[in-house]
């Protein structure tokens, strides 16, 4: 694997000698790609904000403004998915927000299999810690302590000892098999505060999955949302699915979900405003299910995915060049609207000796941009596209906002050309 790294005056000397082949027009947009419709200002920080609201200057975050570009050769036989998957994974559990008096009188649990591990953590500093013997669990007929419901204890220093980020004061509780599952009633009588109980059910046969049919968009973009309740391999109607929207600033917004033929539940979102705070958006969602014999399947989700401000885009032009010693210079205009430290990568295409489409090389390349219409060149070194030739196709292309940790186009099928 090859990989140069070339400043400012080596890339100004590769691209003075290089000799123009071609202008091209990026190929048109699919309904996979993303691709900014309008541009808009990047939000400031949130420290620049306040500290402008008192009236006071205080410098953006540093920036690097030297000019990097690197390129390597990719196996043939590479992974290369232009089209990202978002993540999605199957729940097994629930949480619940309860008061001291809610848990005074008693939680209702329900249970869809034996086994169910219970944690309970205040939510309130000044809550009560509780232990094994101060809580009982009425299930199935009889009334147990915890300590005699539960085949394994843990507490805080245990828990963190075997790798678990747990809140301090956290009680967790395994129930013993032989209790089955059913509606369970969880009581402390010395409870005092606020307290989160949450259930996981390593054992159960009922799983929620939430899918977005996107990892990441752009501001006023729309996002969608299926969740799904499942037993085993088999899908089961969800009764009931409600949730929110969080920013990374923390502020919620309530969402409404519509219920499918199918059973499951769906949902849009398609946020307009940046957040003042960096970071992911996630989205909650709480479920009710059957277990198909009359009892509640209860299953908590989250998701996330990145928002980005549409603050640079892609001009459409691309012009290919035949670099010194046979290497390849694809420059891509590109339109700015904030001033930033931007970069453009992809993956050059090309055929092997058996006539195959195969994965080639790799490039990117960063600079500090300010507003208008400017260029980012994407240089193939010689070494890392020997293995290829024409015709040639630009794919996974991606334009970022490296100092905003932001994606702002990705095209799975850019460009194609026969000779540079």
């Amino acid at each position: 694997m090859n990989r140069r790294i070339l400043a400012a005056g080596v890339l100004a000397g590769l691209f003075a000698t290089s000799a123009f082949a071609g202008t091209h027009t990026l190929l048109p947009a699919t309904p996979t790609d993303m691709v900014p419709v309008a541009l808009q200002a990047a939000p400031a920080p949130a420290s620049a904000t306040a500290a402008a609201l008192a009236g006071v200057d205080i410098p953006r975050p540093h920036a690097e403004h030297q000019p990097v570009s690197v390129s390597w050769a990719l196996p043939a036989d590479a992974p290369v998915n232009p089209v990202p998957q978002p993540f999605a994974r199957a729940s097994r559990e629930y949480w619940t927000d309860v008061s001291a008096t809610e848990m005074q009188r008693g939680v209702d649990l329900p249970l869809s299999a034996p086994g169910a591990v219970i944690r309970i953590s205040p939510s309130d500093p000044r809550g009560g810690r509780l232990d094994a013997t101060g809580v009982t669990f009425r299930m199935n007929g009889q009334t147990l302590a915890g300590d005699r419901a539960a085949s394994t204890v843990g507490d805080v220093a245990s828990l963190r000892a075997a790798g678990m980020a747990v809140p301090d004061a956290s009680l967790v509780m395994q129930l013993r098999p032989e209790l089955g599952a059913g509606p369970v009633t969880l009581q402390a009588p010395n409870a005092s505060g606020r307290y989160v109980v949450h259930v996981f059910e390593p054992k159960s046969p009922f799983t929620v999955t939430a899918r977005a049919d996107r990892d990441d968009l752009l501001l006023g973009q729309r996002l969608h949302l299926d969740v799904t309740m499942k037993d085993g391999d088999r899908q089961r109607p969800l009764q009931a699915v409600g949730g929110f929207l969080r920013a990374p600033d923390g502020s919620t917004t309530l969402l409404d979900y519509r219920a499918n033929t199918d059973g499951s539940f769906s949902t849009d979102v398609a946020p307009v405003q940046p957040s003042s705070t960096p970071g992911l958006w996630e989205l909650h969602s709480f479920t009710i299910g059957d277990d198909g014999q009359g009892h509640a399947v209860r299953r908590d989700t989250t998701s996330v995915f990145a928002v980005a401000t549409p603050d640079a885009k892609l001009s459409g032009t691309a012009d290919t060049h035949r670099a010194g010693h046979h290497g390849i210079d694809i420059a891509l205009g590109v339109t700015v609207d904030s001033a930033s430290r931007f970069a453009v990568s992809g993956v050059l295409y090309g055929r092997d000796a058996k006539g195959r489409t195969v994965p080639g090389a790799f490039a990117q390349s960063a600079a500090w941009l300010t507003p208008g219409e400017r260029q980012l060149v994407l240089h193939f070194e010689p070494s890392s596209i020997a293995g290829i030739g024409a015709p040639y196709e630009l794919r996974d292309l991606r334009l970022q906002d490296q100092p905003a940790i932001s994606l702002v186009e990705r095209r799975a099928l850019a460009l194609r050309f026969d000779r540079p």
